[in-house]
């Protein structure tokens, strides 16, 4: 069954990554775009993450993760190879409404972490309901090329028109005018 699509505003929330390897650094690649308060504790490092943490707010703390190391926080990845150890991490989070992605474990997750295209404002998240990863990979990329210039001005515009106009249906004919004009070019 497909899963539900909610965004939800990461921005200064507390986010711990547990586990610094190759897939610990492309979940951390995209969490930072979001600017969330991100925590990594592994006990070693993909030279790659401690290279993000000179550029964005991410922490370090290399060692092996603790389950107190969980509390208090408002999103969990658990990017770590052992499965008892992410059957562990799924529980404290479900039990504390913790929300929780232990990777390539379906079953240990609260939500799935799509493929995401991030362009400015516009965010697209794909997911095959954890079923196929590799699938949502290749199609983001596939939709990535076709997102048209000149889209972050579209927003803009319509954001503006969105502040500066009372709502009502003028206001909404306007923008679907723009926005259809824009997409047949």
């Amino acid at each position: 069954m497909a899963y539900f699509p909610m965004f939800i505003n990461l921005n200064e929330r507390d986010c711990l990554v547990i586990g610094g390897g190759e897939v610990a650094l492309r979940k951390i690649e995209q969490l930072v775009k979001f600017s969330p308060h991100l925590n990594v504790i592994a006990p070693c490092i993909h030279p790659e993450i401690g290279d993000l943490a000179q550029k964005y707010p991410i922490t370090i703390d290399i060692r092996p993760y603790t389950i107190n190391d969980l509390e208090g926080r408002f999103l969990v990845i658990g990017a770590l190879d052992d499965l008892s150890e992410q059957e562990k991490i799924f529980h404290y989070c479900s039990e504390h409404h913790i929300h929780v992605n232990c990777v390539d474990s379906p079953l240990w997750c609260s939500f799935i972490f799509p493929a995401l295209i991030v362009n400015d404002d516009l965010c697209i998240g794909i997911n095959t309901a954890g079923r196929a990863p590799a699938v949502s990979s290749a199609l983001r990329q596939y939709l990535t090329k076709m997102i048209p210039k000149g889209v972050s001005d579209l927003i803009d515009k319509v954001d503006f028109i969105r502040q500066s106009e009372p709502v009502g249906k003028p206001r909404q004919a306007k923008i679907i005018t723009i926005c259809k004009a824009f997409f047949e070019q």
